[in-house]
């Protein structure tokens, strides 16, 4: 019974016309004075069309009914359904949507919480690791041994290490960090030259970087974050020879070493995160991390990179940092 009377509420504007073209044909034939009769029969005959079309649709809205109801039930089952009023079934479509739309933003907002979470505490983490890394470099410098310069060296791949973990977790917080500035490329590239010279030193590697006076807009940080990571690269690779850092008066910048190189098959695949590649497991230490942290970042900053190697004759790396200037109207 209630079904159908929510059946009648919903349809209640069909119902209705038809019920005003009943009156007005009972109202011609009474203006008119034309006999019962022919009303009467054309009345039935609009009856029992009616229940025609009528018992299929009513067929159809329970089914309907009975579709969202069970939709309800389902929905009962991970969360707590509020009671509705009104028709159905577009109130229980509609309530069912508003209440999955909150639910997913509850979600999201969760998400969110539980990722800010777990930012700041490995963020935490790394500052207090780096605490104890300045500690052991002291320690090696204040008590040098033999083994001392060996023990540096692996000491700074672990400060490397740590401080690609800081660049990843703060990588998804990046577009608000971002401080475009005009700036002198050949000190963001120097500044990261000098992180390294240790190892350069260390390797007995040839560094060949030319002075050049381009300038260009960018984020210091993350462009010089990326560098030290393609840097990061050329010297695992690279056991003897040289390394190159050139730019050119298209602001190229261009970064080649004489490694081990990068296979063909490889090649392609380099920059998806976790792919270490048949270098990255002969060396054991690659964590797949480096390169994907750095197409992502010059991605954000629209740097496009090129890569290209040869197997036994090392690999080239190009920046186009050129931005074309604004124009102002």
């Amino acid at each position: 019974m209630r079904l159908l009377k929510h059946y009648l509420k919903d349809r209640r504007t069909a119902l209705l016309c038809a019920a005003v073209l009943a009156a007005l044909s009972a109202f011609l034939f009474y203006l008119y004075d034309l006999p019962a009769e022919p009303l009467l029969y054309t009345f039935s005959i609009l009856l029992v069309a009616a229940l025609c079309f009528v018992i299929p649709d009513f067929i159809l809205y329970r089914r309907k009914v009975l579709k969202f109801k069970q939709i309800r039930e389902n929905l009962s089952t991970l969360w707590e359904i509020p009671a509705f009023s009104g028709t159905l079934p577009e109130t229980v479509l509609r309530d069912s949507m508003e209440l999955l739309c909150g639910r997913l933003k509850e979600q999201e907002q969760l998400s969110q919480d539980r990722g800010q979470d777990m930012l700041e505490y490995y963020t935490l983490w790394v500052h207090q690791i780096k605490t104890h890394l300045s500690a052991m470099r002291l320690i090696l410098q204040s008590s040098p041994t033999k083994e001392s310069e060996a023990l540096t060296q692996e000491l700074f791949k672990v400060e490397r290490y740590v401080e690609m973990v800081l660049g990843y977790l703060r990588m998804e917080t990046m577009n608000a960090d971002l401080r475009l500035e005009t700036a002198n490329a050949h000190d963001i590239v120097r500044h990261a030259v000098k992180k390294f010279a240790p190892m350069f030193i260390y390797q007995k590697l040839t560094l060949e970087f030319p002075e050049f006076d381009n300038r260009i807009l960018t984020d210091e940080k993350w462009l010089g974050f990326a560098i030290e990571q393609l840097l990061s690269n050329a010297l695992k690779y690279t056991k003897a020879g040289t390394i190159s850092i050139s730019m050119d008066e298209n602001d190229v910048l261009t970064i080649q070493d004489t490694g081990i190189g990068i296979s063909a098959e490889d090649l392609p695949r380099i920059c998806e995160r976790g792919f270490t590649g048949f270098n990255g497991r002969q060396e054991k230490t690659s964590s797949g991390l480096g390169l994907y942290l750095t197409s992502q970042i010059l991605k954000k900053l629209s740097i496009p990179m090129e890569i290209t190697s040869q197997p036994g004759k090392g690999t080239q790396v190009r920046l186009f940092l050129h931005k074309e200037e604004l124009q102002h109207f």
